[in-house]
């Protein structure tokens, strides 16, 4: 452990980062599903069934919206005032957000004013979804040991997929056992309200947490640049991580959103089932991911999301030819070597976002280019891919999308690895891994 870091201060630092990223994911996950479940007809029940679909999902996009702005303001806080008033902060609107849209009133209570307060509140999740993890990304790599920053950083990236699977784990059980009517009255609350356990044990952690060593040593206040400067300074920077994440974010939206409808309108495959495949796929993919973990700083962080890049563009295609095949053990197995390939790619490029930027300008340029690759290439994934199948009649115009991606992930990275700093701790094999 540094010996910046006190033993205690140290655990709850490696704990910090994976609870925010499994709350923003458990709160869009949630959201998500309600969209096309039940909050078309609570908030928007003047409008068609199609109508309100649509505008439910236009609420779920808003949120995608404010996440860049969120990397942005809170990028400011963290590299002006600190990592640690960022990740508190942020975990906090985040999370009184998801609870005020499990006690807001419907549309028959109080008229159009139920869909007006529910974007605002959709805004404020994702200007915090936006802001934390750039917060939490670079305070667990500045807390970690330089020989294990792969290790503490990737942990960051676990923590999203877990609240994909707590959201979906949620979800299908209260949906199963209660009547549509129960549901759309007061069921599709209960997962929002869920969500303040994860908050209160999220703040208990972060509130443990020292401020980030290097914070304190090395950006004085005179060295806190203006926007202006963190953007001039760090542009080539910024680009490339937006495409070494562009693959991995689209990739999580092709498997985890636009796979459900593909294979509804496409394979045959009820909604049902195609949600157990892709629950199980993750579930198993998580457990790699941990198993993973210890091993990211000797496997390298460049060379492993490299591989990991170069299999997803291979699965992609593999993928869709299991979905059109209709074979159930094909499709779980394609969907969980696409998820194991994601998430390794995630938790690899972690550390990379970070170390790319000098300490003083870290939170804004990680967080803002990460949520800006996010947004626009991640959240227009499930878009672009139906248009693609539309155009084409198959997913093979939307695999070869992926392997552009992909393609363009690798060449990022590849430039990427001349621009990180070289490691001063175990030099025989910290600075050659995390360069790699």
């Amino acid at each position: 452990m540094s010996p910046d870091v006190p033993r205690p201060a140290g655990k709850r630092a490696l704990l910090a980062g994976p609870m925010g990223a499994c709350l923003a994911n458990y709160d869009f996950g949630i959201y998500g599903t309600m969209s096309a479940l039940v909050l078309n007809k609570v908030f928007f029940p003047s409008l068609s069934p199609a109508a309100g679909t649509l505008a439910a999902y236009g609420t779920f996009a808003a949120g995608f919206i404010a996440k860049p702005l969120g990397g942005l303001i809170f990028g400011r806080i963290g590299d002006r005032f600190g990592r640690r008033t960022v990740v508190v902060s942020a975990l906090l609107l985040m999370g009184v957000a998801t609870v005020c849209i499990g006690l807001l009133p419907t549309y028959a209570a109080i008229g159009v004013t139920a869909p007006v307060l529910l974007t605002v509140l959709r805004l404020a999740q994702g200007l915090a979804v936006g802001g934390e993890w750039g917060g939490a990304a670079t305070l667990a790599v500045e807390h970690a040991p330089e020989h294990k920053r792969g290790f503490w950083g990737g942990a960051v990236g676990v923590g999203g997929p877990i609240g994909s699977i707590l959201a979906a784990l949620t979800v299908l059980p209260l949906s199963a056992a209660l009547s549509d009517a129960a549901f759309a009255s007061w069921g599709w609350r209960v997962p929002f309200l869920v969500s303040a356990l994860i908050v209160g044990a999220g703040l208990w952690i972060r509130l443990g947490v020292d401020e980030s060593p290097v914070f304190r040593r090395e950006v004085a206040p005179a060295a806190r640049p203006s926007l202006s400067g963190v953007v001039r300074r760090n542009g080539r920077q910024m680009a490339l991580v937006f495409f070494i994440a562009g693959a991995a974010v689209s990739g999580i939206y092709l498997l985890n959103t636009y796979t459900l409808s593909y294979a509804v309108a496409h394979a045959g495959i009820s909604r049902s089932t195609m949600l157990t495949f892709s629950t199980s796929a993750q579930i198993l993919a998580v457990v790699a991911a941990i198993l993973l973990l210890p091993r990211v700083d000797r496997i390298g962080l460049g060379r492993l999301y490299r591989i990991s890049a170069a299999a997803l563009a291979v699965l992609a295609w593999v993928l869709f030819a299991a979905l059109d095949s209709g074979n159930a053990a094909l499709i779980v197995l394609a969907l969980s070597l696409g998820q194991i390939a994601v998430n390794s790619m995630v938790i690899s490029s972690v550390p990379i976002y970070v170390l790319l930027f000098r300490p003083a300008d870290r939170v804004t340029g990680a967080g803002f280019s990460f949520k800006t690759s996010d947004a626009i290439l991640g959240g227009t994934t499930p878009l672009v891919a139906g248009l693609l199948v539309q155009a084409a009649g198959s997913g093979w115009m939307v695999a070869a999308y992926v392997t552009l991606l992909a393609a363009a992930a690798i060449t990022a990275c590849t430039v990427g690895r001349r621009l990180l700093p070289s490691t001063t701790a175990a030099p025989a094999v910290a600075a050659r891994k995390v360069d790699a």
